[in-house]
């Protein structure tokens, strides 16, 4: 970012050299006034703070780098911006950065999760994306797994997998296949209505949905109880569709899943 001025004066601006050094000692002196940017009423300073960070927290070391500096102080209160697009970049910066493990459980601990299940409720689809998608990431971690269902984010997660928005389905679903692989967690999806829209999505055309669908019901599969609702459901006809698939990972879970089912796949 550059300097930018009018006839009334310029504006001053988070500038730094393109290098970890230049990056770090730049958010070590701006990031009280980066925080004052946050909590700004101008929403025009606060998309310039989070689509800054949102396009460093790409890279690996901009990712621990951001949080080590306190950077999720700045980009945590954007998520309650009252401006949509403030929401999404903050979101899309928070999925950039839970990428990292470590990441994971400081964004948790630092209310991360309660923000993310408030921003699903958005009517923006590219706000519930980003969120979903940065769920779907704090979702590896096993301790986030049990403290995302209790906040209760396993209901709009599944609202959102109904989504005809596919990239919105696609985070939604792959949160909950993430989701999935704590027991508690794969019965309560089952019993809040999760299991008929994630099989409703092996029809569609969407290879990265079908992806997600395959990977949720193998995960999904384990227990007694969704084996039967998931056969119930056509769950067996939606796995068979996706074992013909093209792409060799959704035939391999798509296979793994049905031999839960205690489906012969031998051909």
């Amino acid at each position: 970012m550059g300097q930018s001025g009018s006839k009334g004066g310029s504006k001053d601006e988070f500038t730094y050299e393109d290098s970890d050094e230049g990056f770090t000692d730049a958010l070590k002196i701006n990031l009280q006034r980066l925080i004052a940017y946050a909590k700004s009423a101008d929403a025009n300073l606060q998309r310039e703070v989070a689509e800054k960070l949102a396009n460093e927290a790409v890279k690996p070391d901009r990712q621990v780098q951001i949080v080590e500096l306190d950077g999720l102080k700045l980009l945590l209160p954007l998520t309650q911006s009252k401006d949509t697009e403030v929401q999404r970049l903050a979101a899309h910066a928070l999925a950039n950065l839970s990428v990292n493990s470590d990441n994971q459980a400081k964004m948790a601990n630092e209310g991360g999760i309660d923000m993310l299940i408030h921003l699903l409720q958005s009517t923006n689809e590219h706000v519930q994306r980003q969120a979903a998608k940065a769920l779907a990431n704090l979702g590896v971690n096993v301790d986030n797994k049990e403290k995302i269902a209790k906040a209760g984010g396993i209901k709009p997660l599944i609202e959102l997998a109904r989504s005809k928005q596919i990239g919105v389905a696609v985070e939604a679903i792959a949160a909950l296949a993430n989701l999935a692989v704590n027991d508690a967690n794969e019965i309560e999806i089952a019993q809040e209505g999760g299991l008929k829209p994630i099989i409703h999505g092996a029809k569609s055309d969407s290879m990265e949905l079908q992806s997600q669908v395959a990977r949720a019901l193998r995960n999904l599969s384990v227990n007694p109880d969704n084996k039967e609702l998931i056969i119930e459901l056509g769950g067996v006809d939606a796995l068979q569709l996706l074992v013909r698939s093209p792409n060799e990972r959704i035939c391999q879970q798509a296979t793994r899943a049905l031999v839960n089912l205690g489906v012969n796949t031998a051909e």
